[in-house]
């Protein structure tokens, strides 16, 4: 996959997942936090991506599509958020260069998901779409600052029952 980078240009995913529903998730060399040649950036294309530009997964796009599902399937979707907040306790940071480069996801495979399936019906993602981007993004927070809880925030709001204003401020939050 390739996108524009504001300070690089036009760069190519080291690492790309195709997934079931036809969505590609890129993963490019990123340059922030603690570890800065260690971070990623996530970039994805789906069936709504209109343009050849892959698009930047926001917390607030995967926190609504979870609370569509919520809606239709509230004990699913519960379990499945309890599945994401285990997986970001288990989930590590990259430690060198070489795991960078595999970047490999441990606990979004098609077999470790199957029991949400369901929930692919409502929404505009799968499950496997959201559980590997969060991976992802799990990965990236935690590589680059040992602070990071944004992310685990918003899968507790939604976990916890917390109103839709708590969680869309949680998901938007753009303060350091």
């Amino acid at each position: 996959m390739e996108c524009y980078l504001k300070d690089r240009g036009k760069v190519e995913s080291f690492k790309e997942f195709r997934l079931q529903d036809g969505a590609t998730i890129g993963v490019f060399q990123g340059s922030r936090g603690e570890r800065p040649e260690l971070d990623i950036i996530v970039k994805y294309r789906d069936k709504n991506t209109k343009t050849r530009t892959p698009r930047t997964p926001q917390h607030i796009h995967w926190a609504i599509d979870l609370l569509i599902k919520k809606e239709h399937n509230k004990d699913l979707v519960k379990k499945f958020v309890k599945y994401l907040l285990d997986m970001w306790g288990r989930a590590e940071p990259f430690r060198n260069k070489e795991e960078q480069q595999r970047c490999e996801l441990k606990y979004t495979n098609p077999d470790n998901l199957k029991e949400f399936e369901k929930l692919n019906q409502y929404g505009e993602h799968s499950v496997e779409f959201i559980g590997r981007i969060l991976e992802l993004i799990m990965i990236q927070e935690k590589t680059g600052s040992a602070k990071a809880h944004m992310f685990k925030g918003v899968l507790e709001a939604i976990y916890n029952d917390e109103d839709i204003f708590s969680i869309v401020s949680r998901a938007t939050f753009k303060g350091r």
